[in-house]
Parts: structure tokens; sequence; C-alpha cells
């Protein structure tokens, strides 16, 4: 059953939204269609990226700007030796294709402390990440191919089912791109210390008074006053709970927090 929490979102005289709280099941049922909707998105994305490669293949020189990646083996050794050369990567982990035989891409020692999102089929392979600092993992529902990002270039691995070859990119807007895309299914993925756990811890005894207070309608100079602290402090504690929960703005942060049950 559903029910209704008023959420104070503006400290500063903003208007009072009501947020309705959900149960356990109507949340997982739109979580997973938020996942399909993102994996589907993805598939778009590489489909228009493969077009915009064809399109920029016309009038640039493929020897200065890109190269192709043959199979699953040449990919594992191009993404060892960009791990190895280069302290900045971000690396997306899918399930290897079936021209790969199922070999999983290991951790060279330089990349066991880079972010990486990993496919969570990925993670029920014994010993996967055996010395990885698990701390820069995340666990996505569905990875749809595998790459890395580092040293200014961007490799894409080979799709497997013979659509499209692996690309290791060097023009510095695709990069950039990637990277943004990285970046956006990072803050959608869930900490790998949460799936060990089963659920993530909640927020502190005192973010919990100042999300009750802030959701019976209190302003910032209200809570501040109740907890014998400034609005200043106030304010850090809901950014570091934005932060954590990956909200942008106070109302996503109220709708994070109310889905999980923390107010």
């Amino acid at each position: 059953m559903s029910s209704d929490v008023e959420l104070d979102l503006g400290g500063g005289g903003a208007p009072t939204v009501r947020l309705a709280t959900v149960s356990a099941l109507e949340l997982r049922l739109r979580l997973a269609a938020g996942q399909q909707e993102l994996v589907q998105a993805q598939h778009r994305l590489m489909e228009h990226y493969t077009r915009l490669e064809q399109r920029e293949q016309q009038t640039t020189s493929p020897a200065e700007e890109r190269d192709t990646v043959r199979d699953w083996a040449e990919f594992v050794r191009l993404a060892d030796r960009l791990t190895v050369e280069n302290d900045d990567c971000r690396s997306l982990r899918g399930v290897p294709p079936p021209a790969g035989g199922g070999t999983l891409w290991g951790y060279p020692e330089s990349a066991r402390r880079h972010p990486t999102i990993v496919d969570h089929r990925v993670l029920d392979t014994p010993n996967h990440l055996r010395g990885v600092d698990t701390t820069q993992v995340r666990m996505a529902a569905s990875v749809p191919t595998s790459m890395v990002i580092g040293g200014h270039t961007a490799l894409i691995a080979p799709d497997g089912a013979g659509r499209w070859s692996g690309l290791f990119l060097r023009t510095a807007a695709l990069v950039e791109f990637m990277t943004h895309h990285f970046d956006c299914l990072w803050s959608r993925s869930v900490p790998l210390a949460e799936r060990q756990t089963g659920e993530s811890d909640g927020p502190t005894a005192v973010q919990s008074q100042i999300l009750r207070l802030a959701a019976s309608g209190a302003k910032d100079e209200a809570i501040a006053r109740s907890l014998g602290r400034s609005p200043r402090w106030v304010r850090r504690h809901f950014e570091l709970l934005s932060e954590r929960l990956g909200a942008s703005n106070r109302l996503t942060l109220g709708v994070a927090a109310a889905q999980r049950g923390w107010i």
C-alpha cells in the first residue's frame, strides 16, 4: 500500500512536495522497468555510434583516428596494455561474446584499483575479483559491451555476433562522449558492497533526524535550531546524502530516500 510523505525540498521558502512512498514490490517493478529502458538505450547508443563511425570514416583517415579490433582475444590483449600504461582508466566488463569462448578478461596489477562496472553475471564466476579493490567496483543489471577508457583513448570490445568490429578510438570528442556514458552508468550502478550485504547501510542517526524533520516540513534553519547546529551544517548533510544516493537536487533526494524507506 502506498502512503504520502511531505518533504520540504528548498529550505528557503520553496514549496513542500508530497511524495508517495511505494511498496517494495512496486518499487522493484519500477526499477526493473528502468533497467530495461537503460539496456535498450545502451543498445541504441551503440547502433548510433556505429553509424557515426561509418560517416566519419568517409572523411577522416582511419589510421589517424581509429583502429579496428578483430576479435575478443585482441581486445583482451589491448585492454591489458591500456590499463598497465595508464593510471586513469575506467572499465566496463560485460559477459564475453560467444566467439570469446567464455574467457573472462583478467585484472592486471595496475587495473585492480580502477573504477569498474561489471555485469552482474560476471560476478558469479568464482574468484573473478580476487585481489581487486572492490570499493572501486559497481554492478549493473546488464552491461551490453566491454570497454576501457584511458590515456585519451577508448577501447570497445567486438560485438561477437559479427555485426560490427571492435574499436580503438583516439578522437577526443568521441573519447569524451564514451567517458560521459561511463560516468552516467556508474551513477546508476550498485556498489559491490551493497550486493554482498544484500542492502546498503542506512543513514546515520543525525541524517535520519534531518530527513524526518525535512519530511515534516521543517526548513534548514528550523532543522538547525532543533539540532543545535548551523544551517550550513544541515546543508552539508543534505549534500552528503545527495552524493550517496546519486541525487541531483532535493527533489530527487527526497524520492530516493523515500524509496529506500529512510523517511
